[in-house]
């Protein structure tokens, strides 16, 4: 074999080493994690009613590349108003309908946990259990949500209580009971008689 030959065959052998220890690193290169976008809905204490509460919300993105143009809605059980907000994208927040609505538009975090505190008015008429639901979407991620339920007290309301009725079951429109139908046939006469009718209807649903 020539001194040619013999170095031809060298460069080969040596670009053939060089890809088979190359491409295995290439290959193991970690990926970069998706961003994820999560939401949390908590409150302090029990609400009363003609008083205050405040809710805590805490939006979370995880991975690389974080979230932008982020919108966040919470739109609040009946009975309640927005009376002040606080935290770290509150700036970027707004109490619209009225109070009734907390709309947050148009910021961006990254690898991140951004809060937002929200102190509302209770209405005295405010039901006695409550549950208040915010979403959060991007549109390079999609939207999520949680729920609170929350007890209110005060006026009628007591533990266990919505405010409605105090059976178990409403019986109304499922027992219906006709009570003191009479029939007086002159009970003066001889051949009187005086007749008492109670006549119970089963109606099921």
């Amino acid at each position: 074999m020539t001194t040619h030959g013999l170095k031809r065959q060298m460069s080969a052998l040596t670009t053939v080493l060089a890809l088979g220890i190359a491409l295995p690193f290439a290959l193991a290169a970690p990926a970069q994690a998706a961003p994820t976008l999560s939401i949390t809905k908590t409150h302090e204490g029990t609400f009363t009613r003609g008083g205050q509460g405040l809710y805590h919300i805490a939006l979370t993105v995880s991975g690389e590349g974080g979230a932008s143009d982020i919108t966040v809605t919470d739109n609040l059980p009946t009975g309640l108003t927005v009376d002040n907000l606080g935290g770290d994208f509150a700036i970027a927040c707004q109490a619209i309908n009225s109070g009734t609505t907390v709309q947050c538009s148009n910021f961006s975090i990254a690898n991140f946990t951004a809060t937002l505190d929200v102190v509302v008015n209770i209405a005295n008429d405010t039901r006695c259990s409550i549950v208040n639901t915010v979403t959060a979407t991007s549109p390079s991620i999609g939207s999520t949500s949680d729920s609170d339920q929350t007890t209110v007290a005060g006026g009628d309301c007591s533990a266990g209580s919505d405010g409605g009725s105090l059976l178990p079951i409403n019986l109304n429109g499922i027992l219906t009971v006709f009570n003191n139908i009479n029939t007086n046939n002159n009970i003066n006469s001889p051949a009187a008689s005086n007749t008492n009718n109670q006549v119970f209807g089963l109606n099921t649903p």
